[in-house]
C-alpha cells in the first residue's frame, strides 16, 4: 500500500518572489540556463539544487540553506500539510492545466511494486545526488509520480471548488503560470490519504532522486543506534499527477544521428520491414506519426542527402519483435524509441546501444523544427523524428518489472524545485 502523508514543508518566505526563485529538476539545467537562473534572483534555488564550485560546492550549499534558514528567507510550516501546484502552459496552439498533489511518500524498494520505475538509472548523477543530501540534509526537487486515481479522488479534491484562494500565484522561467496551495481541509487530507494508499506508483521524473532517498535511508538506518521506520529519511518527497489528468504532456525526443551510410542503403535496408512514403511537409510527418502511431509503430526521417521526409509504418510486427534484445518486453514493439534503436539505428546504420553513448554520435531534442534545420544545414546525416511515449505505455512497461528504452519520455513541464521542499530533521 501506498503511504501518502502530508509534511511540514520549508518554504520560501512570503515576500520572495516564487517566480524568481524556484528553478527545474537538476538534471536539465543547462550551464547557460543556470546562468540565466543565478541573474534571476540572489535567491534562486539553483544555488542549492545544482552547486559548482572546485573546492566543496556541496558543503558551499549546505552553508547557504542555513544562512537563508537564519535571514528568515525560508521558513518551515508550523504543521504537516499537503499542497497543491497547478501550472498552466501553452503548447502547440493548446492551453493546458495541470495539477499536482505534494506530500511524502514512504520510500518502498522496486521489488515490492508500490512505486514502480519505468527507466534506468546512471551511478554519476546518484552518487552527485547523495553528496547533496547528506550536505543539505533536505529534499528540494520532488519525485514526479503517476498514479491511476482509479476513483478520481484526484481529481475531485483538487477541483477549483475544493481549493479556494491560492497562497501565491506566479509565472516561472519557461512563462508557466502557477498557483500554490496548502490544503487546508483535514478531512480532504485523510480523504486523499486513504483513497490513495490503494494506488500504485509510477516514476515518471525522478529516478535518480528516488534511489538516492533509498540509498540515503540505509546509510542513516546503518548509522542509527534504533530504527522505528517512521523517521524522515523513510520518505522520499513527491509530487503526485493522475495519469489521465488532460494537462499531462509528454513530450517526444527526436534524434538527431551521424551516420556514414547514405541514405540510398538506408532505405534499401529499411525496406520489407517498414512501408515507406514521402511526407509532403514536416507539419503532415508528425501529425502521420501521432495518428498512425496509436494503432502501427511510424517514424519520421530526414536525410541530408536528399530533400524529402519519409514515413517509416512498421510492416511487419514479428520481425521488429526478433530484432529486440533478449528479455525485452512485448510492449517495446508497440514504442517508438525502441523500434528506431532495434530495427534502423543498430542493424541498418551500425549504431548499437554501446555507440549511442559516445558524444556526438546520436542527440536529442524535442523541437522538430530545430532537427529538421540541422538536418539541412548538414549538422547531421539524418534525422529521426518519432511521437511522445503515452502513460498507458509507462504503465505497461512498469507493470511487465520492465523499463523503458533510455531517452523515451520527457514530461513537460517539469515540477519545479525550491517550491516545496522536505527537510530531513523532525
Amino acid at each position: 500500500m501506498a503511504d501518502v502523508r502530508p509534511l511540514r514543508a520549508l518554504r520560501y518566505a512570503p515576500e520572495i518572489d516564487l517566480g524568481r526563485a524556484v528553478c527545474p529538476p537538476f538534471d536539465v539545467i543547462s550551464p547557460r540556463e543556470r546562468e540565466r537562473l543565478l541573474a534571476l534572483s540572489p535567491y534562486n534555488a539553483v544555488r542549492l539544487e545544482l552547486p559548482q564550485g572546485d573546492n566543496d560546492p556541496y558543503g558551499e550549499a549546505a552553508r547557504l540553506l542555513g544562512r537563508w534558514l537564519a535571514e528568515g528567507l525560508l521558513v518551515r510550516d508550523p504543521s504537516p500539510s499537503l499542497y497543491v501546484l497547478e501550472q498552466s502552459f501553452p503548447h502547440e496552439g493548446r492551453s493546458y492545466r495541470r495539477r499536482a498533489l505534494f506530500a511524502r511518500v514512504r520510500l518502498e524498494p522496486w521489488e515490492a511494486g508500490v512505486v514502480r520505475p519505468h527507466e534506468g538509472t546512471l551511478r554519476p548523477p546518484k552518487e552527485d545526488r547523495l553528496r547533496l543530501l547528506r550536505a543539505l540534509r533536505t529534499q528540494l526537487s520532488p519525485v514526479f509520480g503517476l498514479c491511476r486515481d482509479r476513483e478520481g479522488v484526484l481529481r475531485s479534491l483538487l477541483g477549483d471548488d475544493c481549493l479556494g484562494e491560492p497562497l501565491a500565484r506566479f509565472q516561472d522561467m519557461e512563462g508557466c503560470r502557477c498557483s500554490f496551495w496548502r490544503l487546508e481541509d483535514v478531512d480532504a487530507s485523510h480523504h486523499l490519504q486513504r483513497a490513495l494508499a490503494t494506488e500504485t506508483i509510477y516514476i515518471a521524473d525522478g529516478h535518480h532522486r528516488y534511489e538516492t532517498g533509498l540509498a540515503y535511508r540505509e546509510e542513516r538506518r546503518a548509522q542509527a543506534r534504533e530504527w522505528t521506520g517512521e523517521e524522515p529519511e523513510n520518505f522520499v518527497l513527491m509530487g503526485l499527477v493522475a495519469a489521465d489528468d488532460p494537462g499531462l504532456v509528454l513530450l517526444p525526443l527526436h534524434r538527431l544521428v551521424q551516420s556514414d551510410v547514405p541514405l540510398e542503403r538506408a532505405l534499401e535496408s529499411l525496406t520489407g520491414l517498414f512501408d515507406m512514403e514521402v511526407a509532403p511537409s514536416l507539419g503532415h510527418l508528425l501529425r502521420a506519426i501521432r495518428e498512425r502511431g496509436k494503432a502501427l509503430t511510424t517514424l519520421g526521417m530526414a536525410s541530408a542527402d536528399s530533400p524529402d521526409l519519409y514515413l517509416l509504418s512498421v510492416l511487419d510486427v514479428d520481425a521488429v519483435a526478433a530484432l529486440m534484445p533478449p528479455g525485452s518486453p512485448r510492449q517495446w514493439v508497440h514504442i517508438d524509441t525502441a523500434v528506431l534503436q532495434h530495427a534502423v539505428l543498430g542493424p541498418v546504420l551500425g549504431i548499437g546501444e554501446e555507440r549511442v553513448k559516445e558524444a556526438q554520435v546520436v542527440q536529442y531534442t524535442t523541437d522538430a523544427e530545430d532537427a529538421l534545420r540541422q538536418v539541412r544545414q548538414g549538422k547531421c546525416r539524418y534525422a529521426f523524428f518519432v511521437g511522445p511515449a503515452r502513460p498507458a505505455q509507462i504503465m505497461a512497461v512498469a507493470d511487465a518489472g520492465a523499463r523503458m528504452p533510455p531517452k523515451s519520455t520527457f514530461f513537460y513541464p517539469k515540477l519545479p524545485a525550491g517550491l516545496v521542499m522536505y527537510p530531513l530533521q523532525p
